[in-house]
């Protein structure tokens, strides 16, 4: 008896701290579970007060401070999260389009934007439409250098029929068609055919924007409008 009695003993200190130790991990599971919880809620704020924005591509600039608010306030929560990230980009991005929104601060926000985004790729880089707002805002700042071209293709890759991917590319590398290498080329013209496939209307409005015939005409589309454009232009 005095040896189980001991034995006892000997086991209460060991359950006690199995006990605490149980306690602290199920606080700070409960803590991290609440946190996220929280950052969900800000971001979902987030969201509801921007869609009017995106949707109108202009509001108050109260709108978007909240939302700006929102947003961070669910980064500071998790930085690291490629949602947040995105979505912090992209209303920058609009928030540098506003009237009276130019020169250094239409830069800085642009630039911050694409810290955004390529934060978010460093998490999630399979995710085509990070890509394409990413080279959105090269577009934006004239900055046709590796990263432009890294965007470009990866876009492509990632998201190959994506409807709005498709006309990011095509509306980008049109611009700086002169700065684009002969495999950058190659692969916007292969966009041009893709999109005229399943949204002619979107990709022939930018190609005749540029007076760009070389890429539509030829082509069998079906399309009355582009063949109709063709015969005007040749």
């Amino acid at each position: 008896m005095g040896v189980v009695a001991s034995e006892h003993r000997g086991r209460g200190p060991l359950l006690q701290v199995a006990a605490v130790g149980l306690v602290v991990v199920s606080l700070f599971i409960l803590g991290w579970a609440l946190l996220r919880a929280n950052a969900a809620w800000h971001f979902y704020a987030a969201q509801t007060i921007a869609e009017p924005l995106f949707e109108a591509g202009s509001g108050s600039p109260s709108a978007f401070a909240d939302a700006e608010f929102r947003v961070n306030t669910a980064l500071n929560r998790f930085h690291n999260n490629p949602d947040y990230l995105d979505f912090a980009g992209r209303l920058k991005v609009l928030s540098a389009s506003q009237p009276g929104v130019v020169g250094r601060e239409r830069r800085e926000l642009l630039e911050s934007a694409a810290v955004n985004f390529r934060q978010a790729l460093n998490v999630r880089p399979l995710w085509p439409y990070s890509w394409a707002n990413l080279l959105s805002v090269n577009d934006q700042l004239g900055a046709v250098d590796e990263e432009f071209n890294t965007a470009l293709i990866r876009a492509i890759e990632t998201g190959p029929w994506e409807p709005r991917v498709q006309l990011q590319v095509i509306g980008s590398g049109l611009r700086y068609w002169d700065e684009l290498g002969v495999k950058e080329r190659r692969l916007v013209r292969s966009k041009v055919v893709d999109a005229l496939k399943i949204q002619p209307r979107e990709a022939f409005a930018i190609v005749k924007d540029y007076g760009r015939a070389d890429l539509v005409c030829g082509l069998e589309t079906g399309q009355v409008q582009i063949d109709r454009w063709c015969e005007n232009v040749q």
